[in-house]
């Protein structure tokens, strides 16, 4: 196939020299009748002519319409077929044939003029894969018969697609036209499959991404495989072919798998039996045809048959899940069913159950890729907007936390006023703004007389609800803007911003007096009652800091346990 890169050459200096001129005058002829097909193979002469290009008669040949799959085969392997070339005023003419089923010698005025695959001497050969085939004809060849030497033990055999004759250049030119649409869809639906393989890496949905990667990469494999121009960039047509057939052999894999990603829990044995049985079938269509023991091209009906039923299986439980699910659900489904149609078509051209046609099937994988796509990144746009409010409902948590545990920080848990680290952290700053000000600022510290004793007549848990009534009182008596807090054990602060030494005394005393009559009654029994001594200090403008203030109020209340407990002293 040494002339399709020379051709391509030719066609790409064209170009670069901006030749985009029209096609020739003289249109591409289909040799779509008038042909002849001879069971068996020719005998060759000494010269190595095969003897039945030299006899021109028709007596030992058949008419069809077009030289595929004649009748009466039983069981041959070996076919002739010839038709007349068309008249017309060729300069560079070639025969383009899109297929050959299996492979091929042309021959004119006995003469071979083209050879695909090697015939052995008893006239087989071996698949060689499903190249298009790019003749050049004599100029003066119109109306000369010319003859197929085919060999097949494939299902099929002989020609099939399109068979013309046609000048080169224009050839070239429809060739890479008509690969134009295949190497985009394949070229975007590839790099779908890099990008969900790298979000497949590094996105916590992993199954969806992968699965996505491996059905574009395996729609995108099989529709590049089947882009013509691929032969004038790389004559390899088992390459292409066995690309072609590992995308192919995968699809069913792929769809399966993302359909068992959307549609699960509902149908995901079901689904993931189907991928399983196409995956072994891949592995060992594709491992005996490359050691040899079948050919690729006998691979494809029993995968055909097994991709018939499973596009079936699994298209039933997705038109079932249909009614229930989402739009996105939707989306996906419907791409799929447009995608299974196109491939349906397709199998039946290839199995001549409807009439020859190029199927747009790199368009359908890649609608099929892009609603995934669309799906996706909006499931993953949907996924990032619930994390964002996540987040910011767990930060508003945090903060209200924050400001709950900073709350039990600055409480007593015992008594529910505040405690120490509160007074210690408040009373410099009530003490400044009286400075300030110029107002007045009174503290009382308050202590449980023969506290310890209390607690060891009748135990903690008494002393802890004596402890708690105290401070049911101070919430009694004093203002809420009063800061009352649990200074330790069983000693109270209470810090009273703009109250004298007078309105001190004053509330102090009714504290002392409620505590003294109250009742207290734990564990069914009536406890003794308990007295307070108080000290207090008022603001004197003589103090540097609260430490002072304190001081002077610590002094009162040690006056008031030296004078007998059970009163409230002030200082000087």
């Amino acid at each position: 196939m040494g002339a399709k890169a020379s051709s391509l050459l030719l066609l790409l200096g064209l170009l670069g020299g901006l030749w985009l001129g029209p096609v020739s005058e003289l249109a591409a002829m289909d040799l779509a009748e008038g042909w002849e097909y001879r069971w068996g193979d020719s005998p060759f002469n000494a010269e190595g002519v095969p003897v039945w290009t030299l006899d021109q008669s028709s007596a030992a040949w058949s008419a069809i319409g077009f030289p595929s799959n004649p009748p009466g085969r039983n069981g041959q392997t070996n076919l002739w077929v010839r038709t007349t070339l068309p008249e017309g005023d060729w300069r560079d003419p070639v025969l383009y044939l899109f297929s050959v089923d299996l492979i091929v010698e042309i021959y004119l005025d006995g003469r071979k003029l083209y050879q695909y695959g090697r015939f052995d001497d008893a006239g087989r050969g071996r698949f060689e894969g499903w190249p298009w085939h790019m003749v050049s004809l004599p100029q003066d060849s119109a109306g000369e018969l010319i003859y197929f030497r085919i060999f097949s033990d494939y299902k099929d055999i002989g020609l099939w697609g399109e068979v013309q004759v046609l000048e080169r250049i224009d050839l070239l030119r429809r060739l890479v036209s008509g690969s134009i649409g295949r190497l985009i869809a394949s070229g975007l639906t590839l790099l779908i499959g890099l990008l969900s393989l790298l979000f497949a890496l590094v996105q916590p949905e992993r199954g969806v991404f992968a699965s996505l990667a491996l059905f574009a990469l395996a729609s995108g494999s099989t529709v590049l495989s089947g882009a013509q121009a691929n032969l004038l960039l790389f004559d390899a047509p088992l390459f292409w072919d066995y690309l072609g057939a590992a995308g192919y052999f995968l699809l069913p894999v792929a769809m399966a798998m993302l359909l068992q990603q959307w549609l699960r829990p509902a149908f995901q044995r079901l689904l993931g039996l189907i991928w399983m049985l196409n995956l072994a079938y891949l592995f060992a269509a594709l491992s005996l045809s490359w050691v040899g023991v079948v050919s690729l091209a006998e691979t494809y009906p029993v995968f055909d048959l097994l991709f018939l039923v499973s596009l079936l299986v699994m298209l039933l439980p997705a038109l079932r899940f249909f009614r229930r699910g989402t739009r996105d659900q939707h989306l996906i489904l419907a791409a799929y069913a447009l995608l299974s149609l196109l491939l349906l078509l397709d199998m039946a051209v290839a199995h001549n159950v409807l009439p020859w046609g190029q199927v747009p099937l790199g368009w359908g994988s890649l609608g099929f890729a892009l609603a995934v796509v669309v799906v996706s990144l909006t499931h993953y746009a949907r996924m990032q907007h619930a994390l964002r409010l996540l987040n910011a409902s767990l930060e508003q948590q945090v903060q209200a936390r924050t400001l709950e545990l900073e709350q039990l920080a600055l409480q007593d848990s015992l008594t529910g006023l505040k405690n120490r680290r509160f007074l210690d952290e408040t009373l410099p700053r009530e003490l400044a703004l009286a400075k300030r000000q110029q107002s007045s600022l009174s503290v009382l510290i308050c202590d449980i007389d023969h506290f310890k004793r209390f607690n060891d007549r009748h135990g903690h848990a008494a002393g802890d609800a004596v402890l708690q009534r105290v401070a049911s009182h101070l919430h009694r008596v004093f203002r809420h803007t009063d800061l009352a807090c649990r200074y330790g054990g069983e000693e109270f602060v209470v810090v009273m911003p703009g109250a004298g030494m007078d309105d001190a005394r004053r509330c102090a005393e009714t504290l002392r007096q409620l505590v003294k009559t109250d009742q207290i009654d734990y564990d069914g029994q009536r406890l003794e009652p308990v007295t307070l001594s108080v000290g207090i200090a008022s603001w004197l403008d003589v103090e540097r800091d609260a430490d002072e203030l304190l001081q002077r109020a610590d002094r009162a209340l040690y006056r008031a346990k030296a004078n007998g407990r059970d009163r409230v002293e002030c200082s000087d």
